[in-house]
């Protein structure tokens, strides 16, 4: 039985003015044998597999190094879903993510260290700052684009690019 094929991640990262931020998570797969549809007939096995889910999740977060600036904040997986888009062959998770820095009035900078890899697949993130913050600048793998009124980052992943190490924006805070 072949295991679920991941295709496709989108991260949805919103910063709150207190300087917390809520990341949400969707990593979609292909399952032509329906391995999480066959969970879903079994409530004890598919808690385990959230479970397990949610503490592999952590642990690569705890292997990261997440700075808003300059401190070191520790992301903490909340809570893990499993859905289906359209079918069973295209179940996805959605990982709920917390992290809070402090904030400044003027310029501030969210720096995340972390393996370099190679991307398995095409993933896509999407950075929102309240309304009256300015991205001045940000350093990731792919492309990018400030959209919105300034407060928007929009960034795409192909499946083959190198990603990792470093990424990091600079925004200002009125």
């Amino acid at each position: 039985m072949s295991e679920p094929v991941p295709i496709h991640a989108e991260g949805i990262f919103t910063m709150g003015i207190d300087g917390g931020v809520w990341e949400n998570l969707i990593f979609e797969y292909l399952d032509e044998n329906h391995y999480y549809r066959g969970l879903l007939r079994n409530r004890e096995g598919l808690l385990n597999e959230l479970r397990t889910v949610m503490r592999n999740m952590q642990g690569f977060l705890d292997e990261e190094t997440i700075k808003i600036n300059g401190e070191a904040v520790r992301a903490r997986v909340i809570d893990v879903s499993l859905g289906f888009r359209g079918s069973f062959d295209r179940p996805y998770l959605e990982f709920y993510i917390y992290f809070k820095g402090n904030l400044r009035r003027g310029v501030n900078r969210y720096e995340n260290y972390y393996e370099e890899e190679v991307a398995e697949y095409d993933y896509e993130i999407v950075w929102l700052f309240p309304p009256g913050f300015r991205i001045i600048e940000y350093e990731f793998a792919g492309e990018g684009s400030v959209m919105g009124g300034g407060n928007i980052l929009r960034l795409i992943v192909r499946k083959g690019l190198k990603v990792g190490n470093y990424e990091s924006i600079i925004f200002e805070v009125p």
